[in-house]
């Protein structure tokens, strides 16, 4: 939400966007000959978020979000089709989720080209099982699910609200995009990831559709790549990896206008009983990403029917960029969960967001905020 990009028209399709549109060509393909085979009965799984969020800032309005997710999956060939269909309320204006980006990371994540709630399907994939040790995923994806994972800080449903405790801000992921994602697990803790997708998701685009979305030979579009290495055992999770993001940004400075975006990033995760623990690092490109470092840590402390997490984040803003009101971003959480039964649950949160988008400015809104929130989750089964 950081990045700062042009509308530069390149002169030709680049090599990344054509390996795309095959990708897209054959999961195309698939989709049509598995019509011609029986579906088993599908799986799902899913849930439904309430959330309400208040402000100390008069300026800002109290806002109530709903969210519902939907997950289906279908056993096909040597593999599995599924898709993940989501609807959202919409915001609120002036509304805490409008003016303070990182309060609320289930709000708006489907919404039209005015900013209205909708029912989307937002992935619709086919995952292939190679080998015992190998997957390949084609399709319309959510490439963040498989590279920046938390067990104690990815669930803005269940766990941290906050945009800063569930993923890493300076890494610029598209929305849910066209591509392919390859997992390979090197042992029983050790797994290879690599993915190449469109650098523009549903909500990237201007006209937020489903049209622009599978253009994506478009000029103005690239394409986004990341690998990762993860070594899991059962209290500790490291991961590293590095991405890039080629679609035409313009430099911070105003003195170029066809930079690419890339970074590195640092995930670590200890669990021991009850407590867990996670840390992410990030850096991206300082010449067009406005954030471009990050750190943060979280904790969670877990005894049924009970849930307690605390977190501190720290947004670095670029020193390539114009002076102005620019500031560095801190943002703090701690939540506690119920667990009514055993699928509703009800959240307790508590944030403080200091230069809410890297921007001190006090003209709309004070740059130090103090939120409360409530949340209220049902899970289905």
């Amino acid at each position: 939400m950081y990045q700062t990009k042009n509308d530069i028209k390149q002169d030709s399709t680049t090599n990344y966007q054509k390996l795309i549109f095959t990708v897209a060509s054959i999961f195309s393909s698939l989709l049509i000959s598995f019509t011609c085979f029986a579906f088993t009965q599908p799986t799902f799984s899913g849930g439904a978020t309430a959330t309400f969020q208040s402000s100390n800032d008069t300026r800002i309005k109290n806002e109530h979000t709903i969210s519902v997710d939907l997950i289906l999956n279908w056993k096909v060939g040597n593999g599995e089709l599924y898709t993940y269909i989501e609807a959202n309320s919409s915001p609120k204006n002036n509304g805490v989720s409008s003016v303070l980006p990182e309060a609320n990371a289930d709000a708006g994540s489907s919404l039209d080209q005015d900013r209205t709630g909708r029912v989307q399907i937002s992935e619709f994939a086919y995952r292939l099982f190679i080998k015992d040790s190998q997957t390949l995923t084609l399709g319309l994806l959510d490439v963040t699910a498989y590279f920046d994972q938390s067990r104690i800080a990815s669930d803005e449903n269940s766990q941290f609200l906050g945009v800063s405790f569930v993923q890493n801000p300076t890494i610029e992921f598209p929305d849910y995009t066209l591509g392919v994602v390859y997992e390979n697990n090197l042992s029983q803790q050790t797994i290879l990831r690599a993915a190449l997708t469109s650098s523009n998701g549903i909500a990237d685009n201007p006209n937020v559709s489903y049209s622009q979305l599978v253009d994506v030979t478009d000029k103005d579009k690239g394409a986004f790549t990341i690998l990762s290495l993860s070594h899991k055992t059962e209290k500790w999770l490291f991961r590293g990896g590095i991405w890039s993001h080629t679609e035409a940004h313009g430099s911070l400075d105003e003195n170029r206008l066809n930079e690419k975006n890339y970074g590195a990033y640092f995930l670590s995760g200890y669990r021991e009983k009850n407590h867990g623990v996670n840390l992410r690092i990030g850096q991206a490109n300082e010449a067009v990403s406005l954030a471009h470092r990050f750190f943060g840590l979280s904790y969670q402390y877990n005894k049924t029917p009970f849930v307690f997490g605390a977190g501190a984040a720290k947004i670095f803003f670029s020193d390539n960029v114009p002076s102005g009101t620019w500031a560095n971003t801190y943002h703090f959480e701690a939540y506690l969960r119920y667990q009514i039964s055993h699928k509703l649950f009800i959240t307790a949160d508590i944030q403080q967001l200091i230069n809410s988008n890297l921007s001190s400015s006090n003209t709309l809104r004070n740059h130090r905020q103090n939120l409360l929130g409530l949340r209220f989750t049902y899970l289905i089964e």
